[in-house]
């Protein structure tokens, strides 16, 4: 079937009929449903860090009958959809030249998450999911992040594979692939999705459809991977998967964020060996390093990495060290291992060792283990360190004023100055962990 002209007379039209004008306005940024060129909220409407596009319209769909409705319109106008989440897309596909975005960003309900604790096997050996969660298609990492910690106790080990960017979609963020800090361990993003639910076109009318491994196979293993296109995705089902267990003489499980790990070159030679040993690492010992996941750099004279690794500081520091990627400097030179940890009776970062202790016996490398009693902690601050410290200025993937403690709503006490001078958290401080949790689930 041939799509029909093109008419904005049409489009315009059908949408005043399926959304009749308002005064309403809504979200964060103060917009109302339907969004034209020539009206002076489309530059919010349209924004995006990528690409400077012109869409034909923006329609803030709050409902599954939202999309229904948009898609119908844009189909019987001979005009094409974009489904937008967050924005993210590098290629600026989410807001097409002449297209009607689809913004799905209004679908993010937590009050209205459906979780499930049922049980089963994952994909690595003797791996369970311990949970599912729907949810809608516009959330964020930062959303999933905080509503996977609300929901399953520290102790179960409950993760959400995320990104490392907060405010990243889902949809694009699953469809797409999906890597980050945990992927070793729970497959790729794609991997964890169960269901899905979308708006399609059949070519006469707007369905929207459920999708999964049973019912309407080819739209759900299609848009696993491929980024989607396919329709515009409502609600996403998502395993939640188990962090490995804790050794037998340990009674909780435990979650470093691994800071600023850096394994220095003595000349080509040193070079070479420490990166062959990271890559034998991650290809060749599996089981082991699942468990660890991060991003890195490499200069001319060293390579570092920062990360999560699903375990105690204990493991970490046998797996690493058996694997040649602990550099033991000596005290002359300056530098040492840093161990720090936060209890559930805490309120803030403690030093275990600062080179001396319990971890005296350890090789003495540059960088640092922070350890946690919960994924959710662990990534939070994870995530305080690398956008609000690292990036001050940037504050990349945030909707800071740039006054974190007054955001946050909490005590100026729990901000230093920056170095740029602007007010940044104390990220590790637990009143600051606990004020981002709350901030993340806020959609």
């Amino acid at each position: 079937m041939c799509s029909p002209p093109r008419s904005l007379y049409r489009l315009r039209t059908c949408l005043e009929q399926s959304f009749p004008p308002s005064d309403e306005r809504y979200g964060y940024f103060n917009l109302p449903k339907i969004v034209y060129p020539a009206d002076p909220d489309f530059s919010v409407a349209i924004r995006s860090p990528f690409g400077n596009s012109q869409p034909a319209v923006v329609v803030m769909a709050e409902t599954a009958d939202d999309v229904r409705n948009a898609v119908t319109c844009a189909a019987e106008a001979g005009y094409r959809i974009s489904p937008r989440g967050r924005g993210h897309s590098y290629q600026a596909l989410s807001n097409s030249n002449g297209y009607v975005v689809v913004d799905c960003s209004r679908l993010c309900k937590p009050e209205e998450f459906v979780f499930s604790h049922e049980e089963g096997d994952w994909i690595l050996e003797g791996q369970k999911y311990i949970g599912t969660v729907y949810s809608g298609s516009g959330c964020t990492n930062a959303v999933m992040l905080a509503a996977t910690a609300k929901e399953f106790a520290p102790e179960e080990g409950g993760l959400f594979a995320l990104g490392a960017c907060p405010s990243v979609g889902i949809t694009g963020y699953l469809l797409g692939g999906g890597s980050g800090d945990v992927t070793p361990s729970t497959g790729w993003g794609s991997d964890d999705v169960l269901e899905l639910r979308a708006v399609i076109w059949n070519g006469t009318n707007a369905e929207h459809i459920t999708a999964n491994k049973e019912e309407n196979t080819d739209f759900f293993w299609a848009s696993l991977g491929g980024g989607g296109g396919l329709g515009v995705i409502t609600d996403i089902k998502t395993a939640i998967v188990q962090s490995p267990e804790p050794l037998p003489h340990e009674d909780r499980r435990k979650f470093l964020y691994i800071q600023n790990l850096e394994f220095h070159y003595f000349g080509e030679e040193s070079k070479r060996e420490g990166l062959e040993s990271f890559r034998r690492f991650l290809y060749e010992k599996t089981e082991e390093s699942h468990k660890f996941g991060g991003s890195g750099s490499l200069s001319s004279e060293a390579f570092s990495v920062n990360g999560i690794y699903l375990g105690s500081a204990e493991e970490f520091i046998e797996s690493f060290g058996k694997n040649y990627l602990l550099q033991d400097f000596p005290p002359s030179t300056g530098y040492h291992t840093i161990y720090q940890k936060l209890t559930s009776e805490a309120d803030t970062l403690e030093d275990v060792c600062d080179g001396t202790g319990p971890c005296q016996d350890w090789p003495n490398f540059h960088g640092a283990i922070i350890e946690f009693e919960s994924y959710g902690e662990a990534m939070l601050y994870k995530l305080c360190d690398q956008v609000a410290i690292k990036d001050e200025l940037g504050m990349t993937g945030t909707q800071t004023s740039g006054d974190w403690c007054k955001d946050l709503g909490i005590s100026s006490d729990n901000c230093v100055s920056g170095k740029y001078g602007l007010p940044v958290p104390k990220c590790e401080k637990r009143e600051v962990l606990d004020a981002l949790l709350e901030a993340a689930y806020d959609p």
